[in-house]
């Protein structure tokens, strides 16, 4: 990768580990101290982006070092989201309902056993599960309470949960950030476009908006938005084809190009928000919305091949 990308990802995730700091996520063992300390060493000196993004995400939280941080925290959801509801029986009486108040409870606890097992899909299925015998009205006073008692937790767990998938989306941003550089970089200037769409879905409440990483992610979020806005300005130049016929250079003076049959000098206003910034030898560099474009000369066309004219007038 080019210096320059390599200066984009070191501030970037210099930029996340401050951020990380501010937002008061300290490491409590010595040994996510280690890891701190090693994420911010990574943060002053990249090797690679996804290292990085595991140390600053992951591995401040025991349960998931030495798995994939991105097997199934996103993605496992909407695969339940998919499976028909089992159908409800409501109970009828004070002992049906606090039955059944208790098993939502029970709910809840395999919904916590789930999540410590790092079990994404179960977890998502069984906080489904709750939440529908929680939305069920109680009638005696003792199921209510239970009840209660219930919808605190779930609710506990649900925005530990939800923290754990926005890391998972912080993650994920920070791979979608280096793709994008790279394809930048490469020139791949559509694949920049497709991958910020990426990015966006990202972008909601359960993901980059969640607090835990709202902070950082409003970093990656602004970065890649600027590659996105440079890779547009590169896509809508292309369709201009402009053609570069052929170049006056003169060092100590000022050079001239032909471009789509026309002569203009340097610094020369081609068109609204496009000017001939400068020309070298065999290239010339526009400016168009401030982004500096190089390009050389064009390709020769082949003239039409020159036959002997028969009697009748026609090519041979």
């Amino acid at each position: 990768m080019r210096p320059r990308g390599l200066a984009f990802i070191a501030a970037v995730l210099l930029s996340l580990s401050v951020v990380f700091a501010a937002e008061a996520l300290k490491p409590t063992g010595p040994a996510e101290a280690s890891v701190a300390a090693r994420g911010s060493s990574a943060a002053a000196s990249p090797e690679n982006i996804f290292e990085v993004a595991y140390l600053l995400t992951w591995e401040r939280d025991p349960r998931f070092r030495g798995r994939d941080p991105f097997q199934t925290v996103l993605h496992g959801a909407g695969s339940q989201a998919t499976k028909k509801a089992a159908k409800l029986v409501l109970p009828r009486t004070p002992s049906e309902e606090l039955a059944f108040a208790e098993k939502a409870a029970s709910c809840v606890k395999e919904a916590g056993a789930a999540l410590s097992e790092s079990d994404f899909k179960s977890v998502q299925g069984k906080i489904d599960e709750a939440r529908q015998m929680v939305a069920v009205a109680m009638t005696s006073q003792a199921a209510k309470d239970r009840m209660s008692d219930v919808s605190g937790q779930l609710a506990a767990l649900e925005q530990g949960y939800a923290k754990v998938r926005a890391r998972a989306a912080l993650a994920e941003s920070l791979q979608i950030a280096a793709r994008m550089q790279a394809y930048f970089e490469s020139e791949r200037y559509g694949e920049v476009v497709s991958a910020d769409v990426a990015l966006q879905s990202l972008n909601n409440e359960s993901g980059l908006q969640n607090p835990e990483v709202a902070g950082t992610s409003a970093d990656v979020l602004a970065t890649c938005a600027e590659i996105r806005r440079r890779a547009e300005v590169h896509l809508e130049f292309a369709k201009k084809e402009l053609k570069v016929d052929a170049v006056s250079y003169f060092p100590e003076g000022r050079s001239f190009a032909i471009v789509n049959g026309e002569v203009f000098g340097e610094g020369a206003q081609i068109a609204p928000e496009l000017m001939l910034a400068a020309v070298a030898g065999g290239k010339v560099t526009f400016d168009f919305k401030g982004e500096k474009i190089s390009q050389g000369l064009a390709e020769p066309q082949e003239s039409p091949a020159q036959g002997k004219r028969g009697k009748e007038g026609k090519v041979k």
